[in-house]
């Protein structure tokens, strides 16, 4: 099923080696990261050289959180709210995004290089998907999820 505007709140907490992301508005085909949105979920212990943009809070290669208030090893709080192009994500009880997508012009680069479509360009409707990318198969624990659509 695909959604436009919704709010979507869990827990989540990842191992050392732990990567995971949120699909947002994703297309059936193609990277979710690149043609939908990727609301990213992993910490320097995974990419010690990641930028702000690739750690938890940050859509994905695009948008940098406004401050990293994750915590390793514990329980973190997500609440994601999307209304037509606002985004507004708050993380352990602070809003760490909140952005008029139409306003992101910038370009993207996938990891082969090439152009991805910047954020105002990405469909305002798909679908949500949760990403397992840990490194040595290591978990990801979510829990308390609630979902909201309008």
């Amino acid at each position: 099923m695909e959604y436009s505007d919704f709010v979507l709140e869990f827990e989540v907490k990842l191992t050392e080696r732990g990567n995971s992301g949120i699909a947002l508005r994703a297309p059936a085909k193609g990277d979710p990261a690149f043609e939908g949105m990727e609301l990213q979920i992993a910490d320097l212990r995974y990419n010690p050289a990641a930028k702000d943009s690739e750690l938890t809070g940050g859509i994905y290669r695009a948008l940098a959180p406004r401050k990293q208030v994750y915590k390793p090893t514990e329980w973190n709080a997500f609440r994601i709210e999307l209304r037509g192009d606002s985004l507004k994500v708050t993380l352990n009880g602070e809003l760490i995004q909140d952005v008029d997508l139409s306003t992101c012009q910038e370009v993207v680069k996938r990891h082969d290089g090439t152009d991805a479509p910047p954020i105002k360009d990405r469909p305002r409707k798909g679908h949500i998907g949760f990403q397992h990318l840990s490194r040595n198969n290591e978990p990801i624990e979510f829990r308390n999820l609630r979902f909201r659509a309008w």
